[in-house]
């Protein structure tokens, strides 16, 4: 017997229905050998489908796209702006290369819109290089966090994930900036949530003022100002939401599969847990 969905077809089947297993075919609902009695099978299996709101449809699409689309994914769009690079730094001659090898920051720019796009915006930098640490620490000076703990971890990680591959891609200091703006907001949010759980009024004001003001950040403005389509912090608007309705589970959910709560970051929110 062979069973496709719930309609079982019998050797009896292949040979009244004339439906062979090698080289036949299956006559289709508009066939007269596809009797009622098929269609009946067809309609009993179909599975009930229910209506979902707007807001659910965003949440389903939101989990698929986190499940089918992993982190480093989303971050090969602008991993992969090198040629524009390597051009400059051909133009720029053997200087800018060989500062490529000693420093982190290689002089080198996007060349036009389309590298922009591709890569982010500013510098590119070398992750290869030994004051990589150095220059990821200086660029992100303005990024607040809650605490010094949770900036070193969020920065220690960019610089281990950037650097860990033989021969690491060039990245934009806009991207850069942009990554380490969403590790800021998942731990002001983890602050957040605890200081709403232990009755903290003033941490959990802070904590919201610093949440909800974030979309005028620099980091994140200078490469995503619109927060609108296919924007890397498309999540921003319901973290916001979550904070202002004094939501934990809403607030996770708006963080949940971005790639912004890396390990240690959000415990109170269940994301981004140590392995």
């Amino acid at each position: 017997m062979v069973c496709v969905r719930c309609i079982c077809v019998t050797p009896r089947h292949f040979r009244d229905e004339s439906i062979s297993r090698v080289g036949g075919t299956v006559p289709m609902s508009s066939s007269p050998d596809w009797s009622e009695r098929h269609r009946s099978a067809v309609r009993e299996c179909a599975p009930q489908v229910p209506v979902l709101t707007a807001g659910e449809q965003r949440s389903l699409w939101h989990r698929i796209e986190a499940s089918a689309t992993p982190r480093e994914v989303r971050r090969a769009r602008w991993k992969t702006a090198v040629a524009g690079v390597v051009t400059v730094m051909a133009v720029g001659g053997v200087g800018a290369a060989t500062a490529s090898v000693l420093s982190a920051r290689t002089g080198a720019f996007p060349v036009d819109a389309e590298d922009v796009e591709l890569g982010g915006p500013g510098e590119r930098l070398d992750p290869g290089a030994p004051d990589f640490a150095a220059v990821v620490e200086d660029v992100t000076t303005d990024i607040r966090f809650p605490s010094t703990a949770s900036r070193e971890r969020a920065l220690s990680w960019e610089v281990e994930s950037l650097s860990s591959d033989d021969n690491p891609a060039l990245v934009s200091t806009g991207a850069l900036r942009l990554w380490t703006a969403g590790h800021a907001l998942c731990s002001w949010s983890n602050t957040w949530a605890v200081a709403l759980r232990t009755d903290d009024a003033a941490i959990e004001s802070q904590a919201a003022a610093v949440v909800v003001g974030a979309r005028d950040w620099p980091s994140i403005t200078d490469t995503d100002p619109d927060l609108a389509n296919e924007s890397e912090f498309d999540w921003l608007p319901g973290l916001e939401a979550a904070i202002r309705s004094q939501d934990p589970a809403a607030a996770r959910d708006a963080l949940d599969g971005h790639g912004a709560c890396l390990p240690g970051l959000a415990p109170e929110l269940g994301l981004g847990k140590r392995s």
